[in-house]
């Protein structure tokens, strides 16, 4: 009833010291690419958080400026009723 049959065995192909070569020069080449692209990847994210960092001092700087004028604002006020 069953007519199942176990698959032959697979016999690793053997390979020639040359055909190895190439397959290691393959997978440096590789490792080599991935490295390269793992380092531009740290760069830009070192540049996206040094430009929010900027980008966060020039917001502060600019409510300080907003907050100055409106106390200046305020104070000029407080003169103008008293």
């Amino acid at each position: 009833m069953n007519d199942l049959k176990p698959a032959p065995a697979v016999r690793p192909i053997p390979r020639t010291d040359r055909s190895s070569h190439l397959v290691n020069q393959e997978n440096v080449m590789t490792l080599i690419q991935e490295a390269l692209a793992r380092s531009h990847q740290q760069e830009a994210q070192r540049a996206a958080a040094e430009h929010r960092l900027a980008r966060r001092l020039t917001a502060g700087r600019g409510w300080s400026r907003i907050a100055a004028w409106a106390a200046s604002r305020a104070e000029r006020a407080r003169l103008r009723a008293g």
